[in-house]
Protein backbone atom coordinates (compact mmCIF):
# COMPACT_ATOMS: atom_id res chain seq x y z
CA UNK A 1 0.00 0.00 0.00
CA UNK A 2 1.62 3.36 -1.10
CA UNK A 3 2.29 5.71 1.91
CA UNK A 4 -0.34 8.62 1.37
CA UNK A 5 -2.85 11.35 3.21
CA UNK A 6 -6.63 10.57 2.47
CA UNK A 7 -9.52 12.49 3.56
CA UNK A 8 -12.92 11.37 3.57
CA UNK A 9 -15.76 13.21 4.42
CA UNK A 10 -16.96 15.29 1.61
CA UNK A 11 -13.62 17.29 1.43
CA UNK A 12 -13.80 20.13 -1.21
CA UNK A 13 -11.09 21.04 -3.65
CA UNK A 14 -9.16 23.36 -1.21
CA UNK A 15 -9.41 20.52 1.38
CA UNK A 16 -8.29 17.69 -0.47
CA UNK A 17 -5.49 19.90 -1.63
CA UNK A 18 -4.49 20.45 1.77
CA UNK A 19 -2.94 17.11 2.11
CA UNK A 20 -0.01 18.13 -0.29
CA UNK A 21 0.48 21.34 2.10
CA UNK A 22 0.78 19.38 4.90
CA UNK A 23 3.04 17.27 2.83
CA UNK A 24 5.25 19.75 1.78
CA UNK A 25 5.29 21.77 4.74
CA UNK A 26 6.13 18.76 6.99
CA UNK A 27 9.06 17.41 4.63
CA UNK A 28 10.71 20.89 4.27
CA UNK A 29 11.40 20.90 8.59
CA UNK A 30 12.87 17.41 7.93
CA UNK A 31 10.23 14.82 8.84
CA UNK A 32 9.75 12.51 6.62
CA UNK A 33 6.48 11.66 6.66
CA UNK A 34 3.92 10.05 5.39
CA UNK A 35 5.33 6.92 6.02
CA UNK A 36 2.04 5.11 5.84
CA UNK A 37 -1.65 5.50 4.65
CA UNK A 38 -2.80 8.03 6.78
CA UNK A 39 -6.82 8.46 6.63
CA UNK A 40 -8.25 11.41 8.10
CA UNK A 41 -11.96 11.59 8.24
CA UNK A 42 -13.94 14.81 8.54
CA UNK A 43 -17.81 14.56 10.18
CA UNK A 44 -20.02 14.98 9.64
CA UNK A 45 -19.42 13.16 6.54
CA UNK A 46 -22.99 14.61 4.22
CA UNK A 47 -21.54 18.05 4.88
CA UNK A 48 -19.30 19.48 2.23
CA UNK A 49 -15.88 21.12 4.21
CA UNK A 50 -14.12 24.08 2.94
CA UNK A 51 -11.50 26.33 3.80
CA UNK A 52 -8.09 26.13 4.28
CA UNK A 53 -7.81 26.28 8.24
CA UNK A 54 -7.87 22.41 7.99
CA UNK A 55 -3.87 22.42 7.72
CA UNK A 56 -3.07 23.33 11.00
CA UNK A 57 -4.97 20.47 12.42
CA UNK A 58 -4.05 18.20 9.76
CA UNK A 59 -0.48 18.69 9.64
CA UNK A 60 -0.71 18.47 13.88
CA UNK A 61 -2.63 15.10 14.06
CA UNK A 62 -0.02 13.69 10.98
CA UNK A 63 3.07 13.99 13.30
CA UNK A 64 0.87 12.63 16.47
CA UNK A 65 -0.49 9.39 13.96
CA UNK A 66 2.91 8.67 12.65
CA UNK A 67 4.68 8.75 16.34
CA UNK A 68 7.07 11.46 15.87
CA UNK A 69 5.34 12.96 19.29
CA UNK A 70 3.12 11.51 21.74
CA UNK A 71 -0.55 12.14 20.72
CA UNK A 72 -2.04 12.86 24.52
CA UNK A 73 0.35 16.22 24.27
CA UNK A 74 -2.37 18.02 21.78
CA UNK A 75 -5.50 16.24 22.66
CA UNK A 76 -6.71 19.19 24.49
CA UNK A 77 -5.43 21.52 21.90
CA UNK A 78 -7.40 22.98 18.63
CA UNK A 79 -5.53 24.46 15.49
CA UNK A 80 -6.68 26.87 12.61
CA UNK A 81 -4.73 28.12 9.90
CA UNK A 82 -3.61 27.41 6.50
CA UNK A 83 0.24 26.21 5.85
CA UNK A 84 2.51 27.26 3.05
CA UNK A 85 4.86 24.62 1.88
CA UNK A 86 7.26 26.09 4.30
CA UNK A 87 5.52 25.98 7.05
CA UNK A 88 4.75 29.18 7.68
CA UNK A 89 1.08 29.87 8.81
CA UNK A 90 -1.09 32.04 6.92
CA UNK A 91 -4.67 33.42 8.07
CA UNK A 92 -7.94 32.22 7.36
CA UNK A 93 -11.22 33.01 6.94
CA UNK A 94 -14.70 32.55 8.77
CA UNK A 95 -11.90 32.83 11.93
CA UNK A 96 -14.33 34.16 14.32
CA UNK A 97 -17.27 31.51 14.39
CA UNK A 98 -14.80 28.83 14.40
CA UNK A 99 -12.79 30.66 17.52
CA UNK A 100 -16.77 31.16 19.35
CA UNK A 101 -17.16 27.38 18.38
CA UNK A 102 -13.94 26.30 19.91
CA UNK A 103 -14.24 28.13 23.36
CA UNK A 104 -17.74 26.67 23.84
CA UNK A 105 -16.08 23.30 24.14
CA UNK A 106 -14.96 23.09 27.21
CA UNK A 107 -12.17 20.16 26.87
CA UNK A 108 -10.12 22.49 25.33
CA UNK A 109 -7.17 24.01 27.05
CA UNK A 110 -5.52 25.95 24.07
CA UNK A 111 -6.39 27.01 20.35
CA UNK A 112 -3.15 27.78 18.23
CA UNK A 113 -4.00 30.54 15.49
CA UNK A 114 -2.02 32.58 12.97
CA UNK A 115 0.07 35.30 14.45
CA UNK A 116 -2.27 37.06 10.74
CA UNK A 117 -5.39 36.86 12.72
CA UNK A 118 -4.02 38.30 16.04
CA UNK A 119 -6.63 41.59 15.93
CA UNK A 120 -9.73 39.06 15.39
CA UNK A 121 -8.29 37.32 18.28
CA UNK A 122 -8.21 39.99 20.44
CA UNK A 123 -11.73 40.84 20.44
CA UNK A 124 -12.44 37.63 22.70
CA UNK A 125 -9.49 38.30 25.36
CA UNK A 126 -8.40 34.52 25.97
CA UNK A 127 -5.98 33.09 27.42
CA UNK A 128 -6.65 30.15 25.63
CA UNK A 129 -5.70 31.55 22.21
CA UNK A 130 -2.21 30.80 21.27
CA UNK A 131 -0.16 32.90 18.35
CA UNK A 132 1.93 31.12 16.02
CA UNK A 133 3.74 32.01 13.25
CA UNK A 134 5.16 29.19 12.00
CA UNK A 135 4.14 25.08 12.52
CA UNK A 136 7.95 24.62 13.75
CA UNK A 137 6.47 27.49 17.09
CA UNK A 138 3.46 24.95 17.53
CA UNK A 139 5.40 21.97 17.66
CA UNK A 140 8.14 23.24 20.60
CA UNK A 141 4.71 24.96 22.22
CA UNK A 142 2.68 21.55 22.38
CA UNK A 143 5.05 18.37 22.00
CA UNK A 144 8.25 19.80 23.88
CA UNK A 145 6.47 22.65 26.17
CA UNK A 146 8.78 25.21 24.98
CA UNK A 147 7.28 28.86 25.37
CA UNK A 148 6.45 31.26 22.15
CA UNK A 149 8.14 34.34 22.63
CA UNK A 150 6.54 36.66 20.75
CA UNK A 151 3.11 35.52 22.69
CA UNK A 152 4.04 38.22 25.28
CA UNK A 153 5.04 41.02 22.82
CA UNK A 154 1.48 40.19 20.57
CA UNK A 155 -0.96 40.42 24.21
CA UNK A 156 0.11 43.92 24.13
CA UNK A 157 -3.46 46.03 23.23
CA UNK A 158 -3.54 47.37 19.68
CA UNK A 159 -4.42 51.31 19.39
CA UNK A 160 -7.47 51.42 17.98
CA UNK A 161 -7.76 53.98 14.69
CA UNK A 162 -8.84 57.39 15.52
CA UNK A 163 -12.09 58.87 13.56
CA UNK A 164 -10.81 61.32 10.63
CA UNK A 165 -12.04 64.73 11.11
CA UNK A 166 -13.87 66.74 8.78
CA UNK A 167 -16.63 65.24 7.59
CA UNK A 168 -18.81 64.96 3.65
CA UNK A 169 -21.65 67.17 5.29
CA UNK A 170 -19.24 70.12 5.85
CA UNK A 171 -19.02 70.05 1.62
CA UNK A 172 -23.29 70.52 1.82
CA UNK A 173 -24.09 73.85 1.22
CA UNK A 174 -27.53 75.31 2.73
CA UNK A 175 -30.01 71.99 2.51
CA UNK A 176 -30.66 72.96 6.10
CA UNK A 177 -34.01 70.85 6.41
CA UNK A 178 -32.39 68.42 4.41
CA UNK A 179 -29.66 68.01 7.19
CA UNK A 180 -32.49 68.09 9.82
CA UNK A 181 -34.00 65.22 8.37
CA UNK A 182 -31.17 63.37 7.39
CA UNK A 183 -31.01 63.54 11.40
CA UNK A 184 -34.21 62.04 12.29
CA UNK A 185 -33.51 59.30 10.15
CA UNK A 186 -29.90 58.04 11.57
CA UNK A 187 -31.53 58.67 15.06
CA UNK A 188 -34.21 56.40 14.60
CA UNK A 189 -33.06 53.93 12.02
CA UNK A 190 -36.09 55.38 9.79
CA UNK A 191 -35.79 54.63 6.33
CA UNK A 192 -35.45 57.74 3.88
CA UNK A 193 -35.98 58.16 0.47
CA UNK A 194 -34.43 61.14 -1.45
CA UNK A 195 -36.17 62.72 -4.50
CA UNK A 196 -34.78 65.25 -6.62
CA UNK A 197 -33.06 66.37 -9.84
CA UNK A 198 -29.09 66.00 -10.71
CA UNK A 199 -26.65 67.61 -7.99
CA UNK A 200 -28.96 68.29 -5.65
CA UNK A 201 -26.95 66.87 -2.77
CA UNK A 202 -28.78 63.32 -2.60
CA UNK A 203 -25.37 61.04 -2.98
CA UNK A 204 -23.68 63.48 -1.09
CA UNK A 205 -26.12 64.07 1.70
CA UNK A 206 -26.46 60.55 2.33
CA UNK A 207 -22.99 59.38 2.60
CA UNK A 208 -22.38 62.24 4.96
CA UNK A 209 -24.74 60.20 6.82
CA UNK A 210 -21.88 57.57 7.58
CA UNK A 211 -19.82 60.15 9.62
CA UNK A 212 -23.22 60.80 11.86
CA UNK A 213 -23.36 57.13 13.24
CA UNK A 214 -22.02 56.65 16.65
CA UNK A 215 -19.38 54.14 17.26
CA UNK A 216 -20.23 50.40 17.55
CA UNK A 217 -20.56 48.83 21.24
CA UNK A 218 -17.58 46.06 21.80
CA UNK A 219 -20.91 43.37 21.15
CA UNK A 220 -21.81 44.93 18.15
CA UNK A 221 -18.30 45.01 16.66
CA UNK A 222 -18.30 41.35 17.72
CA UNK A 223 -21.83 41.20 15.75
CA UNK A 224 -20.27 42.31 12.24
CA UNK A 225 -16.59 41.09 12.68
CA UNK A 226 -18.52 37.91 12.23
CA UNK A 227 -19.92 38.72 9.12
CA UNK A 228 -16.91 40.27 7.37
CA UNK A 229 -14.80 37.50 8.59
CA UNK A 230 -16.75 35.20 5.58
CA UNK A 231 -14.78 37.02 3.36
CA UNK A 232 -11.38 37.21 5.38
CA UNK A 233 -11.86 40.55 5.99
CA UNK A 234 -10.86 41.99 9.19
CA UNK A 235 -12.63 45.09 10.99
CA UNK A 236 -11.69 43.84 14.51
CA UNK A 237 -9.97 46.94 16.04
CA UNK A 238 -12.39 49.36 13.92
CA UNK A 239 -16.02 50.40 16.00
CA UNK A 240 -17.28 52.62 12.90
CA UNK A 241 -20.57 51.13 11.91
CA UNK A 242 -20.05 50.11 8.60
CA UNK A 243 -21.63 51.29 5.69
CA UNK A 244 -22.29 49.93 2.22
CA UNK A 245 -23.23 51.60 -1.07
CA UNK A 246 -23.80 48.15 -4.06
CA UNK A 247 -24.21 49.84 -7.55
CA UNK A 248 -27.10 49.52 -9.03
CA UNK A 249 -26.58 46.12 -11.61
CA UNK A 250 -25.71 43.90 -8.24
CA UNK A 251 -27.60 40.71 -8.88
CA UNK A 252 -30.25 39.65 -5.98
CA UNK A 253 -27.48 36.74 -4.71
CA UNK A 254 -25.03 39.30 -4.30
CA UNK A 255 -27.87 41.97 -2.66
CA UNK A 256 -29.63 39.55 0.08
CA UNK A 257 -26.88 36.93 -0.03
CA UNK A 258 -26.49 33.13 -1.84
CA UNK A 259 -24.23 30.41 -2.10
CA UNK A 260 -25.00 26.36 -2.40
CA UNK A 261 -23.17 24.36 -0.24
CA UNK A 262 -22.21 27.56 1.70
CA UNK A 263 -24.31 30.75 1.75
CA UNK A 264 -22.66 33.61 1.79
CA UNK A 265 -23.85 36.77 2.89
CA UNK A 266 -24.82 39.39 0.94
CA UNK A 267 -25.17 43.54 0.91
CA UNK A 268 -27.94 43.70 3.30
CA UNK A 269 -25.86 41.50 5.81
CA UNK A 270 -22.26 43.51 5.35
CA UNK A 271 -24.53 46.74 6.16
CA UNK A 272 -25.83 45.14 9.43
CA UNK A 273 -25.22 47.43 12.65
CA UNK A 274 -24.57 50.46 9.86
CA UNK A 275 -26.13 52.57 6.55
CA UNK A 276 -26.86 50.91 3.55
CA UNK A 277 -27.30 53.35 0.88
CA UNK A 278 -28.97 52.93 -2.54
CA UNK A 279 -28.31 55.28 -5.25
CA UNK A 280 -30.38 55.62 -8.40
CA UNK A 281 -33.18 53.06 -6.68
CA UNK A 282 -35.38 52.44 -9.53
CA UNK A 283 -32.89 51.05 -11.52
CA UNK A 284 -32.28 48.42 -8.97
CA UNK A 285 -33.27 44.58 -10.48
CA UNK A 286 -37.23 44.29 -8.98
CA UNK A 287 -36.41 41.19 -7.03
CA UNK A 288 -33.46 43.24 -4.89
CA UNK A 289 -35.92 45.97 -4.08
CA UNK A 290 -38.45 43.46 -2.61
CA UNK A 291 -36.06 41.80 -1.08
CA UNK A 292 -35.77 44.80 1.34
CA UNK A 293 -39.02 44.06 2.75
CA UNK A 294 -37.90 41.31 5.23
CA UNK A 295 -34.84 42.81 6.44
CA UNK A 296 -36.81 46.42 7.13
CA UNK A 297 -39.38 44.71 9.09
CA UNK A 298 -37.43 42.41 11.20
CA UNK A 299 -33.85 43.00 11.10
CA UNK A 300 -33.43 39.37 9.11
CA UNK A 301 -33.25 37.80 6.33
CA UNK A 302 -34.19 34.00 5.97
CA UNK A 303 -32.82 32.11 2.93
CA UNK A 304 -33.92 28.70 1.98
CA UNK A 305 -31.99 26.20 0.23
CA UNK A 306 -33.03 22.67 -0.66
CA UNK A 307 -31.03 21.06 2.37
CA UNK A 308 -31.21 23.84 5.00
CA UNK A 309 -32.80 27.41 5.64
CA UNK A 310 -30.53 30.13 7.03
CA UNK A 311 -31.01 32.83 9.10
CA UNK A 312 -28.88 36.05 8.60
CA UNK A 313 -28.89 39.30 10.39
CA UNK A 314 -29.97 42.34 8.69
CA UNK A 315 -30.22 45.15 10.68
CA UNK A 316 -29.23 48.32 9.40
CA UNK A 317 -30.48 52.09 8.47
CA UNK A 318 -31.58 52.38 5.09
CA UNK A 319 -31.28 55.34 2.80
CA UNK A 320 -32.39 55.65 -1.21
CA UNK A 321 -32.09 58.06 -3.51
CA UNK A 322 -33.67 58.50 -6.83
CA UNK A 323 -34.10 60.72 -9.77
CA UNK A 324 -37.95 61.86 -10.39
CA UNK A 325 -37.72 60.55 -14.11
CA UNK A 326 -35.37 59.21 -16.60
CA UNK A 327 -33.42 62.12 -17.44
CA UNK A 328 -34.03 63.00 -14.20
CA UNK A 329 -35.79 66.66 -14.60
CA UNK A 330 -39.47 65.97 -14.00
CA UNK A 331 -40.69 69.11 -11.71
CA UNK A 332 -37.71 70.77 -11.44
CA UNK A 333 -37.73 74.27 -11.01
CA UNK A 334 -34.47 75.27 -13.03
CA UNK A 335 -34.96 72.97 -16.21
CA UNK A 336 -37.50 71.38 -18.24
CA UNK A 337 -38.19 68.03 -18.40
CA UNK A 338 -37.25 66.22 -21.71
CA UNK A 339 -39.69 62.77 -20.56
CA UNK A 340 -42.95 61.93 -22.36
CA UNK A 341 -45.73 61.49 -19.40
CA UNK A 342 -45.64 57.64 -19.50
CA UNK A 343 -41.88 57.20 -19.49
CA UNK A 344 -42.00 59.24 -16.55
CA UNK A 345 -45.15 57.12 -14.91
CA UNK A 346 -43.04 53.73 -16.12
CA UNK A 347 -39.95 54.96 -14.10
CA UNK A 348 -41.98 55.86 -10.65
CA UNK A 349 -43.74 52.93 -10.60
CA UNK A 350 -40.94 50.28 -10.61
CA UNK A 351 -41.07 50.86 -6.67
CA UNK A 352 -44.13 48.89 -5.69
CA UNK A 353 -46.50 50.29 -3.07
CA UNK A 354 -45.61 47.63 -0.51
CA UNK A 355 -41.84 48.48 -0.50
CA UNK A 356 -42.92 52.60 -0.75
CA UNK A 357 -44.93 52.45 2.60
CA UNK A 358 -41.71 51.21 4.31
CA UNK A 359 -39.90 54.21 4.32
CA UNK A 360 -40.83 56.20 6.93
CA UNK A 361 -39.37 59.55 5.55
CA UNK A 362 -39.31 60.80 2.42
CA UNK A 363 -38.32 64.70 0.99
CA UNK A 364 -37.61 66.42 -2.09
CA UNK A 365 -34.45 67.89 -2.95
CA UNK A 366 -33.83 70.69 -4.66
CA UNK A 367 -30.01 72.27 -5.63
CA UNK A 368 -29.81 75.18 -3.42
CA UNK A 369 -28.59 78.74 -4.79
CA UNK A 370 -28.75 80.72 -1.70
CA UNK A 371 -26.43 81.93 0.13
CA UNK A 372 -25.25 79.56 3.31
CA UNK A 373 -26.92 80.29 5.91
CA UNK A 374 -24.60 81.45 8.74
CA UNK A 375 -26.85 79.27 12.18
CA UNK A 376 -25.37 76.17 10.00
CA UNK A 377 -25.48 73.32 12.16
CA UNK A 378 -22.21 71.83 13.38
CA UNK A 379 -21.47 68.26 12.37
CA UNK A 380 -19.85 67.36 16.02
CA UNK A 381 -23.31 69.13 17.18
CA UNK A 382 -25.51 66.84 15.39
CA UNK A 383 -23.52 63.60 15.89
CA UNK A 384 -24.18 64.42 19.63
CA UNK A 385 -27.89 65.19 19.18
CA UNK A 386 -28.17 61.43 17.66
CA UNK A 387 -26.05 59.47 19.65
CA UNK A 388 -28.13 60.91 22.78
CA UNK A 389 -31.32 60.15 20.62
CA UNK A 390 -30.09 56.59 19.63
CA UNK A 391 -29.46 56.09 24.01
CA UNK A 392 -32.71 57.40 25.14
CA UNK A 393 -34.62 55.26 22.31
CA UNK A 394 -32.65 52.00 23.18
CA UNK A 395 -33.47 52.74 26.70
CA UNK A 396 -37.32 52.89 25.53
CA UNK A 397 -37.08 49.18 23.87
CA UNK A 398 -38.19 51.63 20.38
CA UNK A 399 -37.25 48.83 18.28
CA UNK A 400 -39.53 46.30 20.12
CA UNK A 401 -42.22 49.01 20.55
CA UNK A 402 -46.12 48.02 19.53
CA UNK A 403 -48.80 50.36 18.41
CA UNK A 404 -50.12 50.68 22.70
CA UNK A 405 -46.54 51.07 23.91
CA UNK A 406 -46.33 54.06 21.03
CA UNK A 407 -49.40 55.63 21.42
CA UNK A 408 -48.65 55.87 25.64
CA UNK A 409 -46.12 58.79 24.60
CA UNK A 410 -49.14 60.62 23.10
CA UNK A 411 -50.65 63.44 25.26
CA UNK A 412 -54.61 64.43 25.17
CA UNK A 413 -53.99 66.80 21.91
CA UNK A 414 -51.53 64.50 19.76
CA UNK A 415 -54.00 61.53 20.48
CA UNK A 416 -57.16 63.22 19.30
CA UNK A 417 -55.02 64.37 16.60
CA UNK A 418 -54.00 60.80 15.48
CA UNK A 419 -57.34 59.49 15.64
CA UNK A 420 -58.43 62.45 13.33
CA UNK A 421 -55.84 61.56 10.98
CA UNK A 422 -57.05 57.76 11.34
CA UNK A 423 -60.32 58.23 10.56
CA UNK A 424 -59.97 60.88 7.83
CA UNK A 425 -57.22 59.59 5.93
CA UNK A 426 -58.14 55.96 5.68
CA UNK A 427 -54.09 55.29 5.70
CA UNK A 428 -52.48 51.96 6.17
CA UNK A 429 -51.51 50.63 9.51
CA UNK A 430 -47.64 50.81 9.25
CA UNK A 431 -47.78 54.28 8.01
CA UNK A 432 -49.63 54.98 11.32
CA UNK A 433 -47.22 53.51 12.94
CA UNK A 434 -44.16 55.23 11.47
CA UNK A 435 -45.66 58.62 11.79
CA UNK A 436 -45.64 58.01 15.65
CA UNK A 437 -42.46 56.60 15.50
CA UNK A 438 -40.85 59.56 13.70
CA UNK A 439 -42.96 61.64 16.13
CA UNK A 440 -41.23 60.55 18.90
CA UNK A 441 -37.52 60.40 17.23
CA UNK A 442 -38.43 64.04 16.86
CA UNK A 443 -40.03 64.39 20.11
CA UNK A 444 -36.43 63.32 21.86
CA UNK A 445 -34.06 65.28 19.53
CA UNK A 446 -36.33 68.45 20.73
CA UNK A 447 -36.03 67.11 24.49
CA UNK A 448 -39.61 66.58 24.99
CA UNK A 449 -41.14 64.33 27.14
CA UNK A 450 -44.54 63.70 24.89
CA UNK A 451 -45.12 63.41 21.69
CA UNK A 452 -46.80 66.71 20.76
CA UNK A 453 -49.14 67.85 17.59
CA UNK A 454 -46.05 69.72 15.97
CA UNK A 455 -43.89 66.57 15.83
CA UNK A 456 -46.78 64.49 14.10
CA UNK A 457 -47.53 67.24 11.51
CA UNK A 458 -43.88 67.41 10.98
CA UNK A 459 -43.99 63.43 10.54
CA UNK A 460 -47.13 63.40 8.38
CA UNK A 461 -45.25 66.22 6.22
CA UNK A 462 -42.40 63.68 5.76
CA UNK A 463 -44.46 60.25 4.92
CA UNK A 464 -43.65 59.40 1.45
CA UNK A 465 -46.30 60.42 -1.31
CA UNK A 466 -48.91 57.44 -2.37
CA UNK A 467 -48.39 59.23 -6.13
CA UNK A 468 -44.93 58.07 -6.71
CA UNK A 469 -46.33 54.64 -7.75
CA UNK A 470 -48.74 55.81 -9.57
Amino acid sequence: MLPQIVVTGLPGTVVQESRERVKASLNHLGFDTPTRKILIHLSPAETKKTGSHFDFPIAMAVLAVEGFFPASKIEKCAFLGELTLSGELRPVSHFIPLVESLLKEPSIDWILVPVDNLSESKLFSNEKIIYCRNLKEAIGFCFLGQPIEAQRSLDKPVDSPQRKTGSLIDRIVGQEYAKRILTISVSGSHPLLLEGPPGSGKTLLSHSAASLLPRLKRDEVIEVSRIYSFFGESREENDFAPFRSPHHSISSSAFLGGGTHQVIPGELSLAHRGLLFLDELPEFRRDVIEGLREPLQSGEIHLHRISRSVTLPAKFSLIAAMNPCPCGYSGCKYRACSCSSESVRNYRKRISGPILDRFALYFWMESSFKKPEAHSKDPEVMRREIQKTRLKLKELSFEEMGWNQLKAHLNRSSLQWISKLETENRIGFRRLENILRVGLTISILENQETISTAELEEAWSLRSPETLTQ
